[in-house]
């Protein structure tokens, strides 16, 4: 991984944009298969990208047709509650067996997926959650906070592993490295700062954004960090390998949440000027954009096969869009107030599950029942 030194940025000119017209529910109800809505063709733009991966243990499971027609069986199967504010954030770990919240009651919860239980709650904060982690091997995770720190902690029985200091102000976003060597933190000193895992050392700060850092991602390559910030720009940076830093300009409000597809074609931003766009990882340049909620898109997430994006809004509502089909497919309500994050939960079937929270400070599971 090259820390060394920040690295110089060069500006990626996006490509004119298309923008479709809002899609709202009735239109959903009567979309016809025959004539799809398509904000993108994925296979053409992208010069016929190969496919992630596919997870060898679905191999063998026929998959079912997600469309508009199949949107009636997207139920919430499970309301976890136990927050007493809002639930900022949650993550589920790789195996789909845990997922860590947190919450504006200072308090981190782990959560048994397969019952719903409660397994721990951590009380070791002093200010609001804003952002939840898991490392990719499932052994531990991190958490950020209004108290301006980073903390560690253990995943099987919450044990906290050590505190981070390096912010100056609120830590608002927090994402592990593909080997989940290191850790990248973000905040409202509009600093990013690069961590160890093992030792807890600060290897490095990444400077650039002119105002909050709002999002991370990494590629699951483990080639490019990505930010998003309240400046309204993105920022690729190199991490491995050969590439060229990118500032990614276009949304016109702030970045609240960016995603890399699995297989690392796919940067998928969303923003409080209610859209998300799409750009190619390795160029930066901008693909397309549409108007995905008529209020804030507060997150986005890729299916573990990439082929669903899933976005939270303010809206109350989290929406599925099929990437290949260029349809939205779902329209999933069950939160009283703004949703705030999504979440795939892997190795759940075909179709992988689904974990939401937000203002009513519930966490929600989703299932897709043929």
């Amino acid at each position: 991984m090259l820390l060394e030194k920040a690295p110089t940025m060069s500006s990626a000119v996006p490509d004119p944009h298309f923008q479709p017209d809002s899609l709202d529910e009735a239109q959903l109800a009567h979309s016809d298969d025959t004539n799809p809505w398509q904000f993108i063709d994925i296979s053409t733009t992208l010069g016929n990208a190969p496919a992630a991966d596919p997870d060898p243990a679905l191999a063998s499971q026929s998959s079912p047709q997600v469309s508009p027609q199949t949107a009636h069986k997207w139920v919430c199967t499970r309301v976890m509650t136990g927050h007493s504010s809002w639930v900022r954030t949650v993550a589920v770990s790789s195996n789909g067996n845990f997922a860590v919240s947190g919450s504006g009651d200072k308090t981190l919860r782990i959560w048994n997926l397969a019952t719903g239980n409660l397994l721990y709650c951590l009380t070791d904060h002093s200010a609001w959650i804003r952002a939840v982690a898991i490392s990719p091997d499932n052994t531990c995770f991190a958490s950020v906070s209004n108290d301006n720190t980073v903390r560690l902690w253990r995943l099987h029985d919450g044990e906290c592993l050590g505190q981070l200091e390096g912010h100056s102000s609120w830590v608002r976003a927090i994402a592990f490295s593909a080997d989940g060597k290191y850790l990248f933190s973000g905040g409202q000193d509009n600093k990013i700062c690069a961590w160890s895992v093992s030792n807890q050392a600060l290897l490095h700060r990444f400077n650039g954004h002119t105002h909050w850092v709002r999002a991370l991602a990494v590629s699951p390559d483990g080639t490019t960090l990505v930010s998003g910030s309240h400046d309204r720009t993105l920022r690729l940076y190199r991490l491995q390998g050969k590439g060229t830093n990118h500032v990614l300009t276009g949304h016109q409000a702030e970045v609240l949440s960016v995603a890399v597809s699995p297989n690392n074609w796919l940067l998928a931003s969303a923003s409080a000027d209610c859209t998300v766009r799409f750009w190619k990882l390795n160029s930066g340049r901008q693909i397309t954009c549409f108007k995905a909620h008529p209020a804030p898109v507060n997150c986005v997430a890729f299916s573990p096969d990439g082929n669903l994006l899933a976005t939270a809004s303010n809206d109350s509502t989290i929406r599925l869009w099929h990437i290949d089909q260029g349809k939205l497919v779902a329209i999933l309500r069950g939160h009283e107030s703004w949703v705030w994050s999504v979440a795939f939960v892997p190795n759940t079937g075909p179709v992988p599950n689904l974990v939401s929270a937000g203002w009513d400070g519930t966490i929600q599971l989703w299932q897709y029942q043929p």
